[in-house]
Parts: structure tokens; C-alpha cells; sequence
């Protein structure tokens, strides 16, 4: 996998997907991404700022390289992430594209051929605590640091 990482002309680092070993072949899932796409698309059209919104996000998705429009047609193995958009109660104005890792076709999804890391989540608790260890709090909120 170290072999792999690669920079690119922008600087930026891009690295493969940790498959586990051996690597479970993985169906085609294009109709299944498909059908969700057009069930997005019905939800959206439905209203035009939501359109609108997800037409922002998208774009800042693509343009900032952390996606890319599919072709077509892709010879050999191929998995495509299905989407679908949430709001939250406090930003009306904002949607956020979710990208559905964790969605099965023919009993395959991609969370499940993915090595898993350790879980970095920390408890509610022991953040509270170390606010209190030093004079000073940081707090940060990293935008598309996912995607």
C-alpha cells in the first residue's frame, strides 16, 4: 500500500483504499447507485432550492477533487457510492451529500471489504475533562475532511 501514495501536481497526497486481504471480488453495483440517483433526483425536483443546494455541494465536492463524475462505462471491477442529501435542523440553507459506504448489493458494501481502523471517536467525558487540564481550549470544525 506504501507504494501507492502519490502526490499530485497540486500538492496534495492521495492514497488507495485499504482493502483487507485477500480482496473480496465486488459485483457491479451501477444499477443499485443508479436507482438511488434517480430517487434523489425525484426528491429534489420536488422543490428547487433543495436542487439548488445539492447542485452547490456537488460542485464544491468536484471542484475541490475529492470526487469526480463517473463514466459511463468502466471495464472491470467497479463500485459506485450511492448518495443521498441530509439538512440539519440548524442549517436550512445547507445541504450535505452523504455517501452511502455502508450500502449492500448482493450482500457486498464497500465498509465491508474495508480494513477498519481504530475507533478515534472519544468519549463525551474525557473531552470535558481535558477542557480543564489547561488555560486554553481549541476547538475546530474541518470541512469536506471526509470526502
Amino acid at each position: 500500500m506504501q507504494r501507492h501514495f502519490r502526490k499530485d501536481k497540486n500538492g496534495l497526497w492521495s492514497a488507495p483504499l485499504p482493502f483487507i486481504q485477500p480482496k473480496p471480488q465486488t459485483p457491479n453495483n451501477r444499477y443499485q447507485a443508479w436507482k438511488r440517483a434517480q430517487i434523489l433526483d425525484s426528491s429534489l425536483s420536488k422543490d428547487s432550492k433543495k436542487r439548488e443546494h445539492f447542485v452547490t455541494f456537488m460542485s464544491k465536492v468536484i471542484s475541490s477533487g475529492a470526487a469526480e463524475v463517473a463514466p459511463y462505462e468502466i471495464p472491470g471491477e467497479c463500485w459506485y457510492l450511492p448518495l443521498f442529501g441530509v439538512y440539519h435542523p440548524k442549517k436550512p440553507n445547507q445541504i450535505r451529500g452523504v455517501f452511502d459506504s455502508s450500502a449492500l448489493y448482493e450482500g457486498v458494501s464497500l465498509n465491508s471489504i474495508l480494513m477498519s481502523g481504530p475507533d478515534l471517536t472519544y468519549s463525551l467525558v474525557g473531552v470535558l475533562m481535558r477542557f480543564r487540564k489547561n488555560r486554553i481550549a481549541v476547538t475546530g470544525d474541518v470541512e469536506q475532511m471526509f470526502y
